[in-house]
């Protein structure tokens, strides 16, 4: 089975990311468990759905990539979408878990011991996730990735909490250094529920893309746009064009539409007109699947009468 390049970049991104998350996620359990804050704990919670996300997006670039086969006549793209589906429920599974630990120290209080260790770790947390996220998010735009979009949403979701966690420990540090009130430490709860609400959105967002790209979505407006230029660039070949129809599995995009040429243009001018359309496409959109269905016009309209002579001659197309 052959891998092109852009699986490749996926398949790394995908194992960086796994590697990241379980370096992150061993510091925040053991400063967590050090500083007993529920933020921390809460933020490898995080991290730790994080990875599971990390392993399913390493699975599903995998899977996606390989051809199609009788079972799977359209290819695998679907794969990565189930993917994004199941993330974005992890993402909000995490928000649960967050809140309601937060709910519960909130209630019963907590004692924080070395906070100052846990404001450096989560200050590491987010600039690691920062940079790593930039480049997952890279990676899926260059190849159309819509799991390691999704697994990159998770870390970018994770540095915001990690700067929420690590402002909140920095105020009960400096509290605690300047003996300050207790009732202080209770901002360590407070921000990890504030943060947990943070990411239901991200959550939200990325299960509502991938229920749509199940549901056969069409692709967007602006690469619809793509395509009906690719095809209007050549209207001095063909009568008119009509249904064009468009969707999305994972990083692949599937196109069919109707192409009305004259009744008197030869087979094979026809098949390499459309060949050269197939190939006008696929160069303003890569990864994509492109059907076009062929109708003779009625011959007795004026476009017809118009743009036969030019259709006579095959050496128009190249």
């Amino acid at each position: 089975m052959q891998i092109n390049e852009a699986d490749i970049k996926k398949q790394h991104a995908a194992k960086f990311s796994i590697i990241s998350n379980s370096g992150l996620i061993l510091l925040k359990v053991a400063v967590g468990m050090l500083t007993l804050s529920v933020s921390i704990i809460a933020e490898a919670i995080h991290s730790g759905i994080d990875l599971i996300a990390a392993f399913i997006a390493n699975y599903s670039v995998k899977k996606s990539g390989e051809p199609a086969d009788s079972k799977h006549p359209f290819g695998h793209g679907r794969v990565e979408d189930i993917s994004a589906l199941i993330e974005g429920i992890l993402i909000l599974f995490a928000a649960y878990l967050i809140l309601h630990e937060a709910y519960d120290k909130f209630v019963t209080g907590i004692e924080l011991t070395k906070p100052g260790v846990g404001v450096f770790i989560m200050l590491l947390s987010s600039v690691s996730n920062w940079l790593i996220s930039g480049y997952l998010f890279r990676v899926s735009k260059e190849t159309g990735s819509a799991a390691l979009e999704a697994d990159a949403w998770h870390l970018r979701t994770d540095v915001y909490t990690s700067l929420g966690v690590f402002a909140g420990l920095s105020v009960i540090a400096l509290n605690e250094f300047l003996g300050g009130p207790k009732w202080v430490r209770r901002f360590d709860p407070a921000i990890a529920a504030l943060t947990a609400l943070m990411i239901v959105k991200a959550g939200w967002d990325i299960s509502k893309t991938a229920v749509m790209n199940l549901a056969d979505l069409k692709i967007s407006d602006n690469e619809e746009l793509a395509v009906k230029q690719a095809i209007e660039e050549n209207s001095d070949r063909y009568v008119e064009f009509h249904e064009l129809r468009t969707r999305r599995a994972g990083p692949f995009k599937y196109i069919d539409l109707h192409l009305v040429v004259s009744r008197d243009l030869h087979v094979d001018t026809a098949h390499k007109l459309t060949d050269h359309l197939e190939e006008d496409i696929k160069a303003k959109l890569p990864h994509t699947d492109v059907m076009i269905h062929l109708e003779p016009c009625e011959g007795n309209c004026q476009a017809c009468h118009i743009k036969c002579p030019t259709h006579a001659h095959d050496g128009d197309l190249k």
